[in-house]
């Protein structure tokens, strides 16, 4: 298995998760950004267009574009070309539930064994675990690191 250390995220992706008539939504950003252990940078890139599209685009440009934690794809480019050139380059993980098949400068095998694909469920980011990445484990031992560690806690109050 590899160690993730970095994590490509398709933003504009991941803010219009189930979006049918609604905005994107920031809430799913924040999701992003609180689930994802600290250890493992998060490399946002969103499409242009998305600040424009945004149910909260001020807190977005504010908290996100500003500091430089989502990058902007210049204007009329889709961000999904930096997005796949990026993690080709870094041989890194993309969250994301396109299927970039318009791309033929990536592989199916490479894409499949490379994407993570999301749900967001009752307010929780849900992460389907690809076959050769130790990511989802390393997140998996936080979750369970830090319920053992809140369970130590409630021990030590109830006692």
């Amino acid at each position: 298995m590899i160690e993730i250390r970095e994590l490509v995220c398709d933003i504009s992706n991941i803010a219009s998760f189930n979006k049918r008539n609604n905005n994107p939504k920031m809430k799913y950003i924040d999701l992003l950004f609180a689930t994802i252990p600290k250890e493992i940078e998060i490399v946002g890139i969103a499409d242009c267009s998305l600040f424009h599209q945004l149910d909260d685009n001020e807190r977005y440009k504010k908290e996100y574009l500003l500091p430089k934690l989502i990058l902007e794809a210049p204007a009329g480019i889709a961000a999904d070309n930096f997005i796949l050139t990026y993690a080709l380059q870094k041989n890194a993980l993309i969250l994301s539930n396109d299927r970039f098949t318009q791309y033929d400068f990536v592989s199916e095998e490479w894409l499949e064994e490379h994407r993570i694909r999301f749900m967001i469920i009752k307010d929780q980011l849900i992460l389907q675990q690809p076959v050769k990445f130790a990511f989802i484990d390393s997140l998996t031992i936080e979750i369970n690191s830090d319920i053992r560690e809140m369970s130590k806690i409630e021990e030590k109050i109830e006692g």
